[in-house]
């Protein structure tokens, strides 16, 4: 009961510090499309470190921990279904992350996404039992080739996380103290990134992988009678993840609800049917493969992160061509400043 407790505590600073960061994978690629910068992407490859900075001296402890950990084998339809999450995430202008960010700030259109994922997983039901597909199956991860070598990653991988947090504490605003920091309308995406990963990194260690779109997918599938349903703790980290997101809105106080409807929630429902067939495919979206794919080394990871990336590149640059939708992100000293293009409430100034 501890464990759950601890795990929902920590699932819900998942929530809060991505909703207070704005991490998405479709603006890290329209950042480095519009922008030339890369500061949202390189959050995300630091949240991946976050992950194996805590994990790895875990291994190093108990190097028998590794080889339970489960992962996903290369294949195409796991590229592919990463291909398919991208584009699906381009055309709904939210990725895994900022859909449920922005659902939670009461943007309806993120709804009509919602209902379009359930329409994707329903397509890949049709599809296995058409025997048009088949479901993935789970490989070992390739964590374990390294539990040997956790002595010395230990060492690469922690005095540069202490040198980081170091770094975070002392280049802080000189009047912020710890509550303040807490609080704060925005975070740094250095601050999000450690603390996603290492909360994410916390959840891993004590009940396993449990990606909340991977976790959706599969109460979809129970639906439809095709899938048992997750497990309760898998349930309480979707749950706890929404809830931190919501907490962080309420607080900040930018929940405007708005269900006025628009030709981009046509968009939106199909951008969702694509990333539910994308998730069911690979399986899992951005938040699977970055926290808890990539991290252990499942070797589908890496490939299908990288084709869900051009994927979001190429139905932006098509959204561009075809229908003048043009993409802007702003990332400056560390922290997003806003969009144009993707439908996102504009932020307020930074100072």
């Amino acid at each position: 009961m501890l464990a759950i407790i601890i795990v929902f505590l920590v699932a819900m600073i998942i929530g809060f510090a991505a909703h207070r960061g704005s991490v998405c994978t479709v603006r890290a690629v329209g950042e480095m499309m519009s922008a030339g910068t890369g500061y949202m992407f390189f959050s995300i490859l630091k949240s991946i470190f976050w992950v194996t900075a805590l994990t790895i001296p875990v291994f190093l402890f108990d190097p028998a921990a590794a080889g339970g950990v489960k992962g996903w084998p290369l294949t195409l339809p796991a590229v592919a279904g990463g291909f398919l999450f991208g584009v699906g995430a381009a055309l709904n202008g939210a990725c895994a992350y900022s859909t449920m960010a922005r659902l939670v700030d009461g943007e309806g259109r993120m709804m009509v996404t919602v209902i379009g994922f359930i329409f994707g997983i329903g397509l890949f039901v049709i599809a296995l039992a058409g025997n048009w597909t088949v479901r993935p199956s789970p490989a070992p991860a390739m964590i374990e080739l390294l539990a040997g070598w956790a002595s010395i990653g230990a060492v690469v991988i922690v005095i540069p996380a202490i040198v980081e947090l170091v770094r975070l504490w002392r280049s802080r605003p000189a009047d912020m103290s710890v509550g303040r920091l807490l609080l704060s309308s925005r975070y740094r995406l250095s601050t999000t990134a450690m603390l996603m990963g290492l909360a994410s990194a916390l959840v891993f260690l004590l009940i396993g992988t449990s990606g909340y779109s991977s976790t959706f997918e599969l109460v979809i599938e129970a639906l439809f009678g095709t899938r048992p349903w997750p497990s309760t703790a898998r349930w309480l980290v979707l749950v706890a993840v929404l809830a931190g997101m919501l907490i962080s809105t309420l607080q900040r106080g930018t929940f405007r609800l708005d269900l006025t409807p628009g030709p981009v929630w046509l968009r939106s429902f199909f951008g969702g049917a694509i990333m539910g067939i994308g998730v069911a495919l690979t399986p899992g979206g951005n938040d699977s493969l970055v926290l808890y794919g990539v991290p252990t080394l499942s070797p589908h990871a890496l490939p299908a992160y990288l084709a869900m990336a051009v994927g979001i590149a190429l139905a932006l640059a098509l959204l561009r061509l075809l229908f003048g939708v043009e993409t802007r992100v702003e990332c400056r000293n560390d922290l997003y400043v806003g969009d144009t293009g993707l439908g996102s409430r504009p932020l307020k100034p930074v100072e």
